[in-house]
């Protein structure tokens, strides 16, 4: 829901409790910035980024033989490892170049 900063002075006890109520956040324009009134969770609730993964299926099955590579698995051919160190190199001098 959107409101103008005039409206929020206007109705600010019940767009407060309709946050409150359903959790909903709430933005504000002003000036062309928006700014977002939202409901703070309980800290016993917060968990984090860990608590939203999603349970996965686990496939359990015999340890790599030191010798084999997962690389290897899909068939492809390993990458040349120069090629990819300069490719490396070169995104990392982009990156800084960028204010």
């Amino acid at each position: 829901m959107a409101v103008s900063l005039t409206e929020l002075r206007q109705k600010l006890f019940k767009l407060a409790d309709h946050v409150v109520d359903t959790g909903e956040p709430l933005i504000v324009e002003r000036r062309g910035v928006r700014l977002r009134l939202v409901r703070e969770m309980p800290r016993n609730l917060k968990g984090g980024r860990l608590s939203r993964l999603k349970r996965q299926e686990l496939v359990i099955g015999p340890p790599l033989d030191p010798h084999e590579s997962p690389a290897e698995w899909s068939g492809e051919p390993l990458a040349d490892m120069a090629v990819l160190e300069a490719h490396i190199a070169q995104l990392r001098t982009r990156r800084k170049r960028k204010p």
